[in-house]
């Protein structure tokens, strides 16, 4: 690449992107790519990154269809604290932390419970859970 006059901006200063042709001046990197916005980007645009791994994602898939299950075999809340709705809607996971990746799939690890007895769940202190058998180590 030399410096010369591009042939669209007259900027003398200027490294040539593209060579003159017949049909062409000579242009520099900016004036070529606003001339060509039908041509691919120089730049390749990154691809975005995925929020699950492929791996996790077919853990996630697996745990819809048991949830479902599980939740058909067992609609009355397990927990039953003063407020429950009655109907289980959500599922608590008894291990967490790395032990709830082990266990994540484990239906004997879990407890069926309404929404408003799994908020309760995750608001009370940890020696409660552990006394209540809703959480392990």
């Amino acid at each position: 690449m030399i410096k010369k006059v591009c042939g669209i901006c007259n900027n003398p200063n200027k490294l040539i992107w593209k060579a003159k042709t017949r049909d062409n001046p000579c242009m520099c990197k900016d004036c070529y790519v606003s001339e060509k916005p039908s041509q691919k980007p120089l730049i390749k645009a990154r691809e975005p990154i995925k929020q699950v791994s492929d791996k996790q994602a077919k853990i996630n898939s697996a745990y819809s269809v048991l949830r479902l299950q599980y939740l058909k075999m067992f609609p009355i809340c397990g927990v039953r604290f003063v407020g429950c709705t009655g109907v289980a809607t959500t599922i608590h996971h008894k291990y967490s932390g790395s032990a709830k990746r082990t266990h994540y799939n484990d239906t004997s690890t879990w407890i069926q419970s309404c929404m408003l007895c799994h908020e309760e769940i995750h608001t009370m202190p940890t020696s409660k859970l552990y006394e209540l058998d809703l959480k392990r180590k």
